[in-house]
């Protein structure tokens, strides 16, 4: 009986012995994972910190000519009663939306002295394409406005709209903002470069993020004569009305 105990005693020790080893492996395995998981937490903090270059100075030549502001252009008689300012995002679906309804409505007041147009565009929809169209597309529209000036930005903005590439594309590529870039009256030596070496890259952002200091939450958003329209709809129908 004893030797049949002893037996059973030491199965019972193998038992618990194997079962103190797995516990050790299983603890390695999670400390292993909880390491790696740290790992990749920490690599991705450092990436998108490379990557956030919100606020950073720009550089010398950066900063696109014939800027009526920091990060904005105006365009219209300086003695127009009534001042549009809007927040456009040229990846923006709803702001193509709004540009079918308003756009050349806007563009006829503004040629009849009736309006001046502050345009603040942004650069926050990157998500939406596979190559960052929509920060390609304004460093794009600010190539032309430095090398052509505002009446140009003005018909790019419009070219832009009238293409507007799907959510989730690929967006167009560099040589087609070049064409449209000539469409709209830039010099197309002047303005390659501008566009292929993306040369506003840290202009863009920085504009982008002063919408958000700027209390200004999504695009469209129009004020018109200091008084805020974040509705579509509503902000259509108060600048329809105020171009007539």
């Amino acid at each position: 009986m004893a030797k049949k105990q002893s037996k059973t005693e030491r199965a019972q020790a193998l038992m618990r012995a194997q079962q103190r080893r797995e516990r050790m492996r299983n603890l390695l395995v999670v400390g292993t994972v909880v390491v790696a998981i740290a790992i990749v937490a920490v690599v991705l903090v450092v990436v998108s910190s490379k990557k956030d270059t919100t606020g950073q100075a720009v550089d010398p030549g950066g900063s696109p000519k014939n800027l009526t502001g920091t990060y904005n252009v105006v365009i219209g008689k300086e003695s127009a009663p009534t001042t549009i300012k809007v927040y456009e995002d040229l990846q923006c679906p709803i702001c193509q939306e709004f540009e079918k309804a308003a756009g050349q409505q806007i563009q006829t007041a503004i040629a009849d002295g009736k309006v001046k147009v502050d345009y603040r565009m942004v650069a926050f929809l990157d998500r939406s394409s596979t190559t960052n169209y929509s920060s390609r597309a304004l460093n794009a529209a600010m190539a032309v406005l430095s090398t052509a000036g505002p009446d140009a930005f003005l018909k790019f903005h419009t070219i832009a709209y009238a293409n507007q590439p799907a959510e989730g594309s690929a967006g167009v590529p560099d040589a087609t903002l070049i064409d449209w870039a000539v469409q709209a009256g830039a010099d197309k030596s002047a303005v390659t470069p501008l566009i292929e070496n993306n040369t506003y890259h840290q202009w863009v952002v920085n504009a982008t993020d002063q919408m958000s200091r700027d209390g200004v939450s999504g695009t469209p958003t129009v004020f018109i004569d200091g008084k805020k329209y974040t509705n579509p709809s509503e902000g259509v129908t108060a600048v329809l009305a105020a171009t007539k």
